[in-house]
């Protein structure tokens, strides 16, 4: 909804002007008003504000500065601003026609047909030929279920070939929705007709040519596009896109350094560049770019494209690299706002890589210089988060919601700081506010049922979501989940009900059939369950959880003999079928029959071998029979063709740790917390190896830095990792309650014992030591430290 300015403003001005005579309150309001007019019409917006609420301050019941406020709000798509002020502008002058036109608008937007048709007719009374009231009465028309009138409206409209794009815009799209696609692409070439190179038409055109693919008009329309706005970047953005989807390469770039030649203040045009070098998979050209760049560029521009570098190095996984350019930057530009901004990126950086405290050190640096910084109180909000510090996190998200109380991250990110700190109403609220302020966003509404699912206020949770399926009511995400909560309520009627409505509104997929025959198979109908699963199966021929799920219901009803022939069935009728040969290892595993399983296996990897769970499977059956090496090359096959797969590198550092290749492992685990810094299994074995040799202070504070997050972790294994490394650094007072707790929660997991004995050995216990080391001993099993254990059982029995 961009600005259009009309040919009244300067008599506004004029009009403002002339009443500065008044004298005092009036003079000084009028002052403020034409300062303000000025200030819109030259699109100085900050400064227009600032007067028009200057107004307001004198005088709060004057309409026209909530009009051009709304306007303001509007052009900088801030909506729910935008309609708050449209709101105050028509309750205080009912006569403000164009404030009436704004904001049914809003109406529109919000399916509100009868208070969209009240704003709207004393609009068109006054100005029936007005283009913007009559694209309004179309809209109107089709959200009363009339799209026959808003055709013939909108044909209308475009009949008088008029000096602007909105009604070939809107007329096109509506019948490209229509399945209308070369009548809409007509209309959009008669609007450009009318109103030549105009940057909407031949930005809609384009993207039609495309859909339509007519890729080579579309190349013809954006470069009329560029000729026509040389300076908008988006456009030759456009055009890059284009070429990189047809792989050619070689015009990609060519036209990406077009861009850098024609627009070279712009800093994001080398930024693109190096992005197109480093998809190609060519870091070193990206960084060799970015560095010429850099040389050549005025201080401003090469300070974006250093921190463009920076970037680039992160997105390249040179870690080290990208903190020495964050690091320069801070150098450079010291408490100036570049400065700060670096220091925060690198907070940010630290804190991925698990260096919570370097991050939240230099956070505090950044608040401390401008204490309302967003992306800092963010950060330390996230960072006290981790740690389960509620109050300082409740502290930060509450300040960064003064200034933008609508933030709805910052509101879930307060939820959960408010569950942390045990105050689940709180928590509530938060979630509440950040679906008020955005209520079509499933992703919100989603998150506040799951609350109330934890909370086990099932009767609330699905009242909530019924609220946002009845104005999205084939929402198939939202569908799915009101099944699920009808799963948790038990209400099997009403679950029938919905789960037949998914099968009828989306008859293209197999979710809907599928969990039918989930229910009917739960409802003990395996004749009913079958009939649903193969109608699924029918809707995805070659989905493995419907066949799998018939499969499974032959097996449970004791028909090996059937199960085995719907999957020979599915072959026979394809014999590349993608996965029924790994249902076919599953099916020979089950009957007990392993070489027939392996081998089945085998031939799902050679059918289909991009796919992994075949690869996964028959690693885990050589695992078990303690093939490791067998697993290994599986697991590296899966690695070849996909080298950020986590499950792979996590089993392959399994199988080496078995191995007892400690550094191979380590290898792997490094892998994934370099692809996911969070992956606390990971940090928490990678921790567990580094720690294993009490000499290296170096590796035992990188262990350290990997386990601290653990300090308030349920799960025993991870506190037994932090309290092992405490015990290896002398701080045993800290090891202790670690390492007792993880040995009393799991007592079969003789690593704990032996932990455990050999901490109380340290501390002089020597009796509780031998038990823990017994303990530690007498399982037959082998880990890391057993033959630590053994002599240290055998010297305290002396």
């Amino acid at each position: 909804m961009k600005i259009r300015f009309t040919r009244s403003i300067p008599a506004l001005i004029v009009a403002a002007a002339v009443l500065t005579g008044c004298g005092g309150a009036e003079e000084r309001k009028a002052e403020h008003l034409a300062r303000g007019l000025e200030f819109f019409e030259a699109r100085n917006f900050d400064k227009a504000k600032v007067e028009f609420k200057n107004v307001l301050q004198i005088d709060p019941k004057t309409a026209s500065p909530y009009f051009y406020l709304g306007r303001i709000e509007e052009d900088q798509k801030n909506w729910r601003e935008a309609f708050g002020f449209y709101q105050k502008a028509v309750e205080l002058d009912p006569g403000n026609h164009e404030a009436q036109v704004r904001l049914a608008k809003f109406y529109l937007l919000a399916k509100d047909a009868e208070k969209a048709t009240e704003l709207l007719e004393p609009a068109a009374a006054e100005k029936p030929t007005d283009i913007e009231v009559r694209m309004l009465q179309a809209a109107l028309a089709n959200l009363k279920g009339d799209g026959a009138s808003m055709l013939a409206q909108l044909r209308a409209l475009v009949a008088e070939k008029p000096a602007r794009p909105d009604p070939y815009l809107v007329l096109a799209l509506h019948l490209v929705q229509q399945e209308q696609a070369d009548e809409g692409r007509s209309v959009l070439e008669e609007g450009l007709a009318a109103n030549p190179n105009h940057p909407a038409l031949l930005t809609a055109l384009a993207r039609l040519q495309l859909q339509q693919g007519q890729a080579e008009a579309a190349e013809g329309t954006m470069n009329a596009l560029i000729a026509a706005q040389p300076d908008r970047l988006e456009h030759r953005v456009m055009l890059t896109e284009l070429y990189l989807k047809q792989s050619r390469w070689d015009a990609a770039e060519a036209a990406l350094r077009n861009t850098m030649r024609d627009l070279p203040e712009e800093p994001r045009a080398p930024l693109l560049l190096a992005q197109f070098f480093v998809k190609r998979g060519d870091g070193k050209r990206a960084v060799d770019e970015l560095q010429t760049a850099i040389g050549a560029s005025s201080s401003e521009k090469a300070t974006a494209l250093r921190f463009g570098l920076a970037k680039v190095h992160e997105n390249l996984g040179e870690v080290e690299q990208a903190e020495t350019v964050y690091r320069a930057l801070m150098a450079d530009s010291e408490n100036k706002p570049d400065g700060l901004k670096a220091t925060t990126l690198l907070a940010e950086l630290l804190a991925k890589r698990g260096r919570a405290e370097d991050a939240r050190e230099l956070v505090q640096t950044v608040l401390a210089e401008t204490p309302q910084d967003y992306a800092a109180l963010s950060l330390q909000g996230r960072l006290a988060l981790a740690r389960k510090d509620a109050q300082e996190a409740i502290a930060s998200f509450r300040a960064l919601l003064k200034d933008q109380p609508d933030a709805v991250e910052v509101l879930t990110l307060l939820a959960r700081a408010y569950m942390l700190d045990e105050k689940p109403a709180l928590a509530q609220e938060q979630l509440e506010k950040a679906v008020a302020a955005k209520p079509a966003e499933y992703r919100l509404r989603k998150q506040l049922v799951e609350f109330l699912v934890a909370q086990k206020n099932l009767p609330l949770a699905l009242d909530k979501l019924n609220e946002f399926l009845k104005v999205q009511p084939k929402h198939l995400d939202g569908l799915n989940l009101k099944a699920d909560l009808l799963v948790a309520s038990q209400k099997a009627e009403a679950l029938e009900k919905v789960l037949k409505e998914i099968e009828t509104e989306f008859p293209d997929k197999a979710v809907g059939p599928f969990r039918l025959g989930q229910l009917y198979q739960s409802q003990k109908k395996p004749e009913a369950a079958l009939a649903r699963y193969e109608a699924a199966l029918a809707r995805a021929k070659n989905d493995y959880e419907p066949l799998k799920a018939i499969v499974s219901l032959h097996l449970a009803e004791k028909q090996p003999d059937k199960a085995l022939a719907r999957i020979r069935k599915a072959l026979k009728d394809d014999p590349k079928h993608p996965t029924a040969h790994q249902l076919l290892g599953l099916y020979y595993f089950a009957q007990k029959q392993e070489a027939n399983a392996v081998k089945a296996l085998q031939q799902a990897i050679e059918t289909n071998p991009k796919w992994r769970l075949p690869y996964y499977n028959l690693a885990g059956y050589y695992e078990q029979k303690n093939d490791l090496a067998g697993a290994a090359k599986l697991y590296r096959r899966v690695l070849e063709m996909e080298p950020k797969d986590i499950a792979s590198h996590m089993g392959l550092a399994r199988i080496l740790e078995q191995g007892k290749d400690w550094a191979g492992a380590r290898a792997e685990y490094e892998a994934v917390l370099e692809r996911n810094p969070a992956h606390a299994l990971a940090a928490n074995n990678l921790a567990a190896l580094l720690s294993a040799d009490a000499g290296d202070r170096d590796q035992l504070q990188r262990a350290l830095a990997l386990a601290g997050r653990f300090e308030t972790s349920t799960e025993p294994a991870f506190l037994d990792t932090l309290g092992w490394i405490y015990y290896q650094l002398g701080e045993t007072e800290k090891a202790q309650p670690l390492l007792e707790k993880a040995a009393e929660r799991m007592p079969d997991v003789p690593v704990f014992q032996y932990h455990l004995g050999m901490l109380y050995l340290k501390s002089g216990d020597k009796e509780r030591a031998r038990s823990q080391l017994e303990k530690a001993v007498a399982a037959k099993t082998d880990y890391l430290g057993l033959d630590d254990a053994k002599q240290a059982l055998s010297s305290v029995s002396e």
